[in-house]
């Protein structure tokens, strides 16, 4: 079977335009501290209202994906995630600028595994690795861009521009996605939305309890078992439940969870690095969305080389790899006295430690505990607790570099990255599968 690589782009651009505004967004963060009057904890919530977003749909939407059609819940999903970029911009408070920031996540988490669901069926069980790969790469390339373009147009135009950009783009893959072709739908049931609905609830109020303190603290805290209960309750009783227990429950998929999370806030850290650039090597705005590019280039370099490499030694090699690579340049920022040249060589680990790990490794791994039918579920549940790592992450990290600096906040993510090599250890690789001779299509 020859890939389909026409189907894929449309796919792909979905995927460019969720990415880009993860890392768009960095350079500005200190704009909208000061558009806004917040301290850099506070707007660290709208990383965290955005991926709690995320996490709930991701999983719902990726089941919908599989009943109504990935290629349908796809379109929704970027036109929420359009609308919500021009109500971001627009936004005459913050909190509605947070409001927008949710109905983002949640567009982008309808997006991201039907995209690629869709996307890898189009190639054969042994370039499943490749074509994952090639997601990896978009994801980089928009990484490269991001910071840049984030800089530039904060710089000249503002923080509400780097939201805006994403519209025409948008506007270009709904144009191309009126030739797609319809999707292959399963007969199966959707994930019970009252226990994804508790599960995001959970998530959110524990993370209330971690930042805040006094009757907050208290409140958040009742509101976080309450919703616990529920969610247990609903997985036991559900007839689908939100999170499918079954390949979750062995040794393999604790290990997977915990590793994914431990993924998801390594990668939290990067929003705080233009910032950290501003404040310890004196960089402009421009300047600090500039100083990204060489982790963001060597990550959309050396992705698609991950994903060839997972074909050839399986994901759990390549994602050691990985994980070492962060690990070194989180001591390379923690360690006193940065200067530039240890600042660059950092940012080039870190390329290597993103490429090695988010993308193709950590996503076939999770395709592995499935079965082939539930390709979006799969790489739903391994986003969802990436995403976990990536909400709780900003609440964390500012929280320990309150008290010690940007040195504390990238010495606990060296750690982070030596604990999920630890993990990984204990989930089982995928086998090898011998490439075949390609058949072409008739």
């Amino acid at each position: 079977m020859r890939p389909n690589f026409r189907a894929l782009s449309i796919y792909l651009i979905g995927i460019f335009v969720g990415a880009l505004d993860t890392s768009i967004i960095a350079p500005v963060f200190p704009l909208i501290m000061k558009g806004y009057h917040i301290p850099l904890d506070t707007v660290a919530w709208t990383v965290t209202a955005y991926t709690v977003a995320y996490i709930a749909s991701t999983v719902l939407s990726g089941a919908w994906g599989d009943r109504l059609g990935h290629n349908r819940v796809f379109v929704w999903g970027i036109v929420a995630f359009m609308l919500a970029s021009l109500l971001a911009a627009f936004s005459p408070n913050f909190w509605v600028f947070m409001i927008a920031r949710v109905i983002q996540g949640a567009g982008a988490g309808a997006v991201y595994p039907n995209a690629q669901a869709e996307g890898i069926r189009g190639f054969p069980v042994e370039r499943r690795g490749m074509a994952l790969g090639i997601f990896g790469a978009v994801f980089g390339l928009a990484s490269v861009l991001g910071p840049t373009l984030g800089g530039v147009l904060g710089q000249y135009l503002g923080w509400p521009a780097v939201f805006l950009v994403n519209v025409p783009i948008v506007l270009v893959v709904l144009g191309m996605s009126r030739r797609m072709k319809v999707s292959t739908r399963e007969e199966r049931d959707v994930p019970d939305w009252r226990g994804g609905t508790a599960f995001s609830v959970l998530l959110a109020t524990a993370l209330l309890v971690i930042e805040v303190s006094g009757v907050i603290r208290w409140g958040s805290l009742v509101l976080a078992l309450l919703a616990l209960v529920v969610f247990v309750r609903r997985e036991k009783r559900a007839h689908t439940p939100f999170l499918d227990p079954k390949p979750l429950a062995s040794n393999g998929g604790v290990a997977m969870m915990v590793g994914a999370a431990l993924i998801g806030l390594d990668m939290s850290a990067a929003v705080f690095v233009p910032t950290l650039a501003q404040r310890l090597l004196h960089f402009s705005v421009l300047n600090s969305g500039l100083a990204l590019l060489p982790a963001a280039i060597s990550g959309a370099v050396l992705a698609g080389a991950g994903g060839v490499l997972v074909d050839r030694v399986g994901p759990r090699k390549i994602l050691m790899i990985g994980l070492m690579a962060g690990a070194i340049g989180g001591v390379l920022l923690a360690w006193p006295h940065l200067d530039f040249l240890r600042f660059v060589v950092a940012m080039l680990f870190f390329g290597l430690g993103t490429a090695f790990t988010m993308g193709a490794p950590l996503n076939r791994l999770a395709l592995g505990l499935y079965k082939e039918n539930q390709a979006a579920e799969a790489l739903s549940v391994a986003a969802v607790f990436r995403g976990m790592g990536m909400a709780a992450g900003p609440i964390i990290l500012t929280a320990i570099e309150a008290f010690h600096g940007f040195s504390g906040m990238f010495g606990v993510l060296a750690a982070a990255s030596l604990v999920g090599m630890g993990a990984f250890v204990f989930v089982p690789d995928v086998r090898v599968v011998k490439r075949g001779p390609a058949v072409t299509e008739t």
